[in-house]
C-alpha cells in the first residue's frame, strides 16, 4: 500500500514538474544576454584575436570564432559586427502565430498584422548548416525546429515542416524572424562533405511526407520529419547527430551532438545546448 502511494505521489510530482516547466518555457521565449554592451571598437582594431577576444566577441555579438573570422576578410568587417552586437542585444517583442493542426510559432515582432522588421542578420552560412530555432511548440512541448542549408547561393533550406506537408525548400529569411536562432555545423570536415550532404538531402530527401512516428531504422527513407530528416542525411554519410541515440531523434537531441560545433546564437544562452 504505501509502495502504491509512492509511485502515485512520484508520479503526480513528476508530471506537475514537467507541466510547470513546460509552462515557463512558453512563457519565457527567449534568452536574454546577461551582459551590457561594451564599445568593440579597439578590439576590432587588432590584426589577430586572443582566445580571450573571441569569448568576448561570442558574448557580445552570438558570433563564434570560425564566423569572427571569416567576417575579418570581408571590407565592412567592423561594421557588421556592430551590427550583430546591436541585434544580439536588443530587447523584442514576440507573438505567436497558430500553424495548423495543433504547433505554434513565435516570430519577432508585435503581431502578423503588422509589418515587422528582422530580428537579426544571419551570419555567412554553407551548404550543409544547420539551423535550429526554440521558437516552435506543440500543446505544452517546445520541441523547436531545424533545416539544412542546400543552396547556399540561393538561401535555401530543405525542411519538415508539419503533418501533411512533404519537406519542402524554405528560404533562409525567415530563420531571420524567428525570436531563437542557432547555427551549427560538423566538426573538422572539409567543406567538400558538407556540399555532398547538401546535396544527397536535396535528391533524396526532398518531398517526403511528414511523420512524427517516422523510423529511423528506415534503409531507404520513406517518410520523416523535421529532426529526422536532418538526421538521415548525415546519417548516410556515417555521422549518428543523435547525441541520446533513442529511438526517437529531436532538434534539442541534434543541438547536443559534440560533431557539432556553435557557429551562431540569437535568444539561445550561450552555456547550455538548448
Amino acid at each position: 500500500m504505501k509502495l502504491r502511494t509512492f509511485l502515485i505521489l512520484f508520479f503526480i510530482s513528476l508530471f506537475s514538474f514537467f507541466f510547470l516547466y513546460q509552462r515557463y518555457l512558453l512563457q519565457n521565449p527567449r534568452y536574454t544576454p546577461e551582459v551590457d554592451a561594451i564599445d568593440l571598437s579597439l578590439l576590432l582594431e587588432k590584426e589577430t584575436f586572443s582566445d580571450e577576444d573571441y569569448e568576448i566577441f561570442y558574448t557580445q555579438t552570438g558570433l563564434s570564432k570560425p564566423i569572427v573570422d571569416e567576417l575579418a576578410s570581408q571590407p565592412d568587417f567592423k561594421e557588421k559586427m556592430f551590427n550583430f552586437q546591436e541585434n544580439y542585444l536588443k530587447e523584442v517583442s514576440v507573438y505567436s502565430e497558430f500553424l495548423p493542426p495543433l504547433t505554434t510559432c513565435e516570430l519577432v515582432g508585435e503581431s502578423s498584422e503588422t509589418e515587422n522588421d528582422k530580428a537579426f542578420t544571419l551570419a555567412p552560412y554553407h551548404n550543409g548548416y544547420l539551423f535550429f530555432t526554440k521558437s516552435t511548440f506543440t500543446m505544452n512541448w517546445r520541441h523547436g525546429h531545424i533545416g539544412i542549408v542546400t543552396d547556399e547561393i540561393r538561401g535555401i533550406t530543405l525542411e519538415a515542416l508539419n503533418p501533411g506537408s512533404p519537406t519542402m525548400e524554405q528560404h533562409v529569411s525567415k530563420w531571420e524572424y524567428y525570436p531563437t536562432f542557432k547555427m551549427m555545423r560538423l566538426k573538422n570536415v572539409p567543406q567538400s562533405t558538407l556540399d555532398a550532404i547538401a546535396s544527397y538531402a536535396t535528391t533524396y530527401l526532398k518531398g517526403l511526407p511528414y511523420n512524427i512516428l517516422a523510423d529511423k531504422a528506415q534503409e531507404t527513407p520513406t517518410d520523416t520529419h523535421c529532426a529526422l530528416l536532418i538526421w538521415q542525411a548525415f546519417n548516410h554519410f556515417g555521422y549518428d547527430l543523435d547525441a541520446t541515440g533513442g529511438l526517437f531523434v529531436s532538434p534539442k537531441n541534434i543541438a547536443s551532438s559534440p560533431l557539432l560545433e556553435v557557429l551562431q546564437i540569437y535568444g539561445f544562452n550561450p552555456n547550455k545546448d538548448w
